[in-house]
Formats: C-alpha cells, sequence, structure tokens
C-alpha cells in the first residue's frame, strides 16, 4: 500500500473582523493535508494565554478562535492560525481585529433584532430557530452549534430564510445530533456581530 502523504493546505481562512466592544468575535480556519494537520491560534505571535479566549477544533481539521469578551485594548490585534503537519513548510493565515466603541459604530452596522431563543423539539419534526438581522448593506447570516459553522449547503435538512424573517434558520427531520447551543452571527462591511446563544433540545 502506498499512501500520499501531502502538506497542509488552508480551506478556511480568518476574516478580519470589526466588532463592537464588550461583545464576542469568532475567527475560523480549516487545515487539510495528510496527515490532517494541527492548527495553532496565536496573536500578534505570541501563543494564546488569556481566559478570554477560547479554541475549539473538528477532526476534520475545522478550528475555531473565540474571544469573548472582546475589550477596547484588543483593538488592531492580529490573529493567526498556522496549520503544520511534518510535511512541507507550515503554513499560516492572519487577519485583523477592529474594536469599536458601543457610540461610533457607523451607519449600517449590523444588529441582531431577534436573538435565537431555548427550544425544545421533538425528534424528527421541523425545528425554527430565530434571528433576525438589520444593517445596511444587509448582512450575510452565519449560523453556529457549539461554536462551530454550520456548513448549511452540504447539509439538506437545514436551510435559512431569505424572506419574511431573514436570518432564521430551519432545521427539517431534527435528529439528536442537531442538539447544541446555537448562535447566528450577521456581518456586512462595517462589521461583525453574534447573537447570544440558546440551546435546541431534540427529544426523542
Amino acid at each position: 500500500m502506498h499512501f500520499l502523504v501531502n502538506g497542509p493546505a488552508l480551506l478556511v481562512k480568518p476574516d478580519s473582523s470589526t466588532v463592537p466592544a464588550n461583545t464576542r468575535v469568532s475567527f475560523f480556519c480549516r487545515a487539510d493535508g495528510n496527515p490532517i494537520p494541527t492548527i495553532v491560534w496565536r496573536k500578534n505571535g505570541e501563543p494564546i494565554n488569556d481566559g478570554r479566549y477560547s479554541t475549539r477544533t473538528l477532526t476534520n481539521g475545522l478550528s475555531t478562535l473565540r474571544i469573548e469578551p472582546v475589550l477596547s485594548s484588543d483593538n488592531d490585534l492580529i490573529i493567526s492560525c498556522t496549520a503544520d503537519n511534518g510535511v512541507g513548510s507550515p503554513i499560516k493565515a492572519e487577519a485583523k481585529l477592529k474594536v469599536l466603541v458601543e457610540s461610533s459604530l457607523p451607519p449600517g452596522f449590523p444588529e441582531i433584532e431577534a436573538h435565537p431563543v431555548l427550544k425544545s423539539v421533538e425528534q424528527g419534526r421541523t425545528a425554527y430557530v430565530t434571528c433576525k438581522v438589520k444593517g445596511d448593506p444587509r448582512p450575510r447570516v452565519l449560523w453556529l452549534r457549539d461554536m462551530m459553522p454550520i456548513d448549511i449547503r452540504s447539509n439538506s435538512r437545514y436551510s435559512v430564510s431569505t424572506l419574511g424573517n431573514p436570518g432564521a434558520l430551519m432545521i427539517q427531520q431534527a435528529r439528536e445530533d442537531d442538539q447544541g447551543k446555537y448562535e447566528c452571527v450577521a456581518r456586512n462591511e462595517h462589521g461583525v456581530v453574534h447573537s447570544k446563544a440558546a440551546h435546541i433540545y431534540v427529544k426523542g
């Protein structure tokens, strides 16, 4: 047997983000390679040792860095993710964090008008998770479950409404593995804002 070994590649790179102070922010990074690379997050090139920062990495190489709460002193921080699997050179991607005080947010900055709420749904039924966003231009909505982005395109049971209640998440034929802590993230050219998080429970 001959196994193909290849160096790391970054499929998802962290996005530079502008956020209001005292909110939270998530950066995402996904690496591919054989073996699957490990991902290391740094701030301003230094290892992260701060209780406000948490990371979570899945076996498919997708990793999240969460800062909560974001402080004004985090302004101009450079966040980087480095992927390394011992084959070839490690690769790195960087993103910048801008922090604005609430009173200086530009007009059109994304806002969450309705947050997800705690919900319990029966297995096999359809679950609706609320999220209503506004902003100009209209923000794109990303959904997170347990801090990780949900790939709506690759899961036919999940869809995000564009009409009526733009941003709401519909989960068809709910299953136990849909359970978790959901939040929606609204982003436009001005910045990014997270909703409050709400647990969705699926009853058998």
